[in-house]
């Protein structure tokens, strides 16, 4: 009976994005890889575990398959832009677009942090205008245009002065002759415990987690892990996407590795997805 109800939820899950993706206006997701190393051990940091003779026997075939599962999910998602988190550089990104269906172009950016773990953004180019990109420490900003509305999009992750950098973004755009939507932000990945009311900001997956939905099953319950907030009004819809081919047989994301057994899944945590209603309709 747990399991069914468990899949009941997910499948909940799957139907409010299908219903949302009718709409007209403009959507988003954030999607964490989960650790999509590429198999070349990096002079920079410690990543001997995926590599064909580390510890997780990492190969070719392994990366190919988790490269082809992150496209599905992207392409399932169908959004106008994709915020990923976990690639390890720039070829990987690249591989990922590739095996996409959709033609999506991308900004990727090094994080430089202890696990060579790194931020990207995909996008539909006739959907979202990246003008300009800021690098921060566990944090990438991506200033453009959605339609003709400006937007910046802040993928994050454990970003301890994330508050810095949201006011340093208004800062730079604020001025006699500014318009309310210059300041247009939404940030998503894990915001680290951000007071997000102190910055104008609202949590648009605040409803999702009151409904008991989350990305990551924990301790045998849901967790919402990651956020996605903004100060954009007309939010249709926001939540948690899952498809039963990403999930265990008990209704949890099925990981890649279990421990140091290869399940050969998506990984530990589901995406999450936000659209708009008018907002920035062309």
């Amino acid at each position: 009976m747990r399991t069914a109800v468990l899949t009941l939820a997910l499948l909940g899950m799957c139907i409010l994005h299908c219903a949302a993706q009718q709409l007209s206006g403009f959507s988003a997701a954030f999607y964490d890889v989960d650790c999509l190393y590429d198999t070349i051990p990096s002079p920079f940091y410690d990543d001997g575990d995926y590599t064909p003779q580390g510890r997780l026997h990492w190969d070719s075939s392994r990366y190919g398959r988790k490269v082809s599962a992150a496209a599905r999910v992207i392409d399932s998602l169908a959004t106008d832009v994709v915020a990923l988190y976990g690639v390890e550089n720039e070829q990987v990104v690249r591989d990922i677009a590739a095996a996409c269906s959709s033609d999506y172009a991308y900004v990727h950016a090094t994080n430089d942090s202890d696990d060579g773990l790194d931020f990207a953004l995909l996008y539909f180019g006739d959907r979202f205008a990246p003008l300009r990109t800021t690098r921060w420490h566990n944090a990438l900003a991506i200033e453009g245009t959605a339609g003709q509305t400006p937007l910046t999009i802040i993928v994050t992750h454990r970003c301890a002065s994330l508050g810095v950098l949201v006011a340093r973004l208004r800062d730079r755009k604020a001025g006699p002759a500014a318009a309310d939507e210059d300041n247009n932000i939404m940030i998503m990945g894990m915001p680290n415990k951000l007071n997000f009311p102190e910055y104008g900001l609202s949590d648009a997956t605040a409803r999702a987690e009151r409904a008991g939905r989350g990305n990551r099953r924990s301790s045998g319950r849901w967790q919402m892990r990651d956020r996605i907030a903004t100060n954009v009004s007309d939010i249709e819809r926001c939540d948690v996407y899952a498809a039963r081919w990403m999930l265990t047989r008990s209704g949890e994301p099925a990981p890649t590795y279990d421990r140091a057994r290869y399940v050969g899944g998506c990984g530990r945590y589901l995406p999450l997805f936000i659209y708009f209603d008018k907002t920035f309709a062309r």
